[in-house]
């Protein structure tokens, strides 16, 4: 029940996002007759969007008006969902070829968050990831390959801001030895997670460059553990490598 509050509030500041996208300019009388809200939650409730920019008042009129902060961020979507659909046809080739799940991830922060997910039907191993699902960049092998796209200034800066936390024993808990598996990834174009954000899985993963250039996604072959031999480790490592160089010259067109 405690999140009644958090999730009422929510609703409201949509009806006050759509009101003032259909009409315009609106002061907080008039969004209180449209929404049906008291003059107090439309007052405080626009005030947050106003400070986090998605609205502006008009000084001479009093009136609000929403910014573009809102097609910002559509677009940052639909970037995302641009790319989802070029990558998509590589993964569902990569899964058939494999038999294996095949991820497709996006960094958020310290974070790394499922947008795609390809399962063999052949397959009897049914992985706990979903879409939407967010893990520490720190202990997958999607995140480690995004990561190693950054100088280690950079990856120092989101290490010290993370929750480092062993989520198994295979878990890299310390700065040093996390570097030294950066700069082996560097050297060699990949990523593996050996058991070390679930135990029982493994996963090889390379990173990928957007439209943009921007290094913030990544995709990996995850199987059990005990089918992640050194040879199958290679074997996936050249198919990932192969996928991406595909999907780079689609992108680069």
């Amino acid at each position: 029940m405690s999140s009644q509050p958090s999730v009422q509030s929510g609703v409201r500041i949509l009806s006050l996002l759509e009101t003032l996208s259909k009409c315009g300019y609106a002061g907080i009388t008039e969004l209180s007759q449209l929404t049906g809200l008291n003059k107090t939650t439309v007052y405080r409730l626009i005030g947050t969007l106003a400070e986090q920019n998605y609205v502006r008042q008009d000084k001479k009129t009093g009136k609000y008006y929403l910014t573009y902060k809102l097609l910002t961020v559509a677009d940052r979507i639909k970037d995302h969902i641009d790319l989802v659909a070029v990558v998509r046809p590589h993964l569902e080739d990569l899964c058939d070829k494999t038999g294996e799940t095949v991820h497709f991830v996006l960094r958020e922060g310290v974070d790394v968050v499922y947008i795609d997910k390809v399962e063999s039907l052949k397959n009897t191993f049914r992985m706990v990831s979903r879409i939407g699902l967010h893990h520490s960049a720190f202990s997958t092998g999607v995140g480690k390959a995004i990561l190693a796209h950054l100088p280690d200034d950079k990856i120092r800066v989101l290490w010290d801001a993370a929750d480092i936390a062993p989520r198994t024993y295979n878990t890299i808990t310390n700065y040093d030895d996390f570097i030294k598996e950066i700069y082996n990834i560097r050297e060699t174009g990949y990523a593996k997670d050996q058991e070390e954000n679930e135990l029982g899985v493994s996963c090889v993963a390379v990173a990928l460059r957007d439209y943009t250039g921007v290094v913030n996604n990544a995709f990996s072959i995850s199987a059990p553990a005990s089918r992640m031999t050194p040879e199958r480790i290679g074997e996936f490592a050249e198919m990932l490598i192969q996928t991406k160089m595909n999907i780079q010259a689609e992108i680069d067109g």
